[in-house]
């Protein structure tokens, strides 16, 4: 597979390790000194690479650790199927990293499905979380994808739904689709423009979405969790404030941030109040 810019850059910069999974290595990066603060990228199936800009702004202050997770970048599983991509392999994954790296508690940054990976393993782990960023969430169940697609749509413009119907590839489709998670519709061009064609595993996306309509739900859980968390939420994120309220109100004394002008990417849209919120909460300020 080509190696995307992003991924040599931050091979430059950065610590790349590994531990032995189920057939495959997991790989991560690290990124910066002090506290560990895990990232997650979403999809699922997205390269962990475009969270690059979080760990780099970050980094002065906090070890980030930039994971491959299973079937993205060079976590790759000899067989990429219904049988090698579950929920519950992707947290034993985070499991495994945390005994890997020596570390009594995670501290989880979660992007989209990423923020949904650090509340399974919340839900399953939850006296080995430190604290919880979901930026971005996807709902505690599947209920929210009844929504999220329209929002979607309803903000294409006919320019968009055109390159969608010509996209002969999925991260063609993506790119055609991605005004619609942006409050600013030339950021989101940019942005679309730089995401590499190797950047989404389709195939991992596919099988992860098939196993998570089964097995997805951690309401309940959410509902035990007291755990310190933050949500960080664009009020133009097509997820939908709903999402974030009920997480907020599900999760006893957690956070809720919510930006204006803001859509699915906070970091690029509205940088100095995330940057704000998620350094005083992860310095464990209230």
């Amino acid at each position: 597979m080509r190696a995307s810019l992003a991924f040599l850059l931050a091979a430059s910069a950065a610590w790349a390790e590994s531990l032995p999974r189920d057939g495959f290595d997991l790989h991560y990066r690290t990124l910066g000194k002090g506290p560990a603060v895990v990232l997650l990228s979403g999809g699922p199936g997205f390269d962990v690479d475009y969270m690059l800009p979080v760990a780099e702004k970050l980094a002065d202050a906090f070890t980030c650790v930039l994971l491959e997770q299973r079937g993205t970048g060079r976590s790759r599983p000899p067989k990429v199927d219904a049988a090698t991509m579950t929920l519950r392999q992707v947290v034993e994954d985070l499991e495994a990293l945390r005994a890997h790296l020596k570390l009594d508690t995670l501290t989880l940054v979660g992007h989209s499905w990423g923020g949904m990976l650090a509340m399974a393993y919340a839900a399953a782990y939850p006296a080995r979380i430190g604290r919880l960023v979901l930026v971005g969430p996807g709902g505690m169940d599947m209920q929210f994808q009844s929504y999220f697609g329209p929002n979607i749509d309803m903000r294409l413009w006919p320019s968009d739904r055109e390159a969608r119907a010509a996209a002969k590839a999925p991260i063609q489709n993506i790119r055609a689709i991605l005004p619609g998670y942006f409050f600013d519709r030339e950021r989101a061009l940019t942005f679309a423009k730089a995401t590499p064609d190797d950047s989404l595993h389709a195939d991992v996306n596919g099988a992860m979405w098939a196993d998570l309509a089964k097995t997805y739900n951690v309401r309940e859980a959410m509902a035990k969790l007291d755990r310190p968390t933050l949500i960080v939420q664009g009020r133009q994120d097509p997820i939908g404030e709903s999402t974030a309220y009920e997480t907020h109100l599900a999760i006893k004394g957690s956070s809720l941030q919510l930006l204006n002008r803001c859509g699915h990417f906070p970091w690029i849209e509205q940088p100095e109040e995330f940057f704000k919120a998620a350094r005083d909460f992860l310095s464990g300020q209230p």
